[in-house]
């Protein structure tokens, strides 16, 4: 059955469902396509993975993390925060489809594109700036966290 709810408040729902957990243990999980249900499709995991993310973000005070896709498929997730370091980026055909959830997300029909948004965490919300570039078969999404 098809799920007829945005991405946004997809997204939102799954940031409420982890909130409480080790995101980084969580997003290695993520990125090796464990979801600890066998039946979870792509578009589930490209939201765990995406709300992981910013909530890892959110908590480690960090400047801004990228998803990149590369011209040879291979993806890379950085983060930029006190020091930069990487985290596990998650599998191509995830990043495609995290691509893909932003961009209907930030309503971006063009090749790029950046969006102040706001994501609502139970009785508050996390404001964010999210960045998309294309350029042929490379791709980016770059989401920007407000700085104290």
């Amino acid at each position: 059955m098809k799920d007829d709810r945005s991405f946004h408040l997809r997204l939102q729902e799954f940031c409420d469902c982890f909130m409480d957990t080790d995101y980084q243990r969580e997003l290695e999980d993520a990125s090796r396509g464990v979801s600890g249900d066998p039946n979870a499709d792509e578009e589930e995991l490209s939201l765990k993975f995406f709300g992981l993310a910013i909530l890892y973000g959110a908590t480690q005070e960090i400047k801004n993390f990228s998803l990149k896709k590369g011209r040879d498929g291979k993806v890379l997730f950085s983060v930029e925060g006190k020091g930069s370091y990487q985290l596990p980026p998650p599998r191509p055909q995830i990043a495609d489809r995290i691509f893909s959830i932003a961009r209907s997300i930030m309503h971006l029909e063009k090749d790029q594109g950046a969006l102040p948004f706001s994501l609502g965490l139970r009785n508050d919300r996390l404001d964010l700036n999210l960045k998309m570039e294309k350029k042929g078969a490379e791709e980016s999404l770059t989401v920007i966290f407000p700085q104290s």
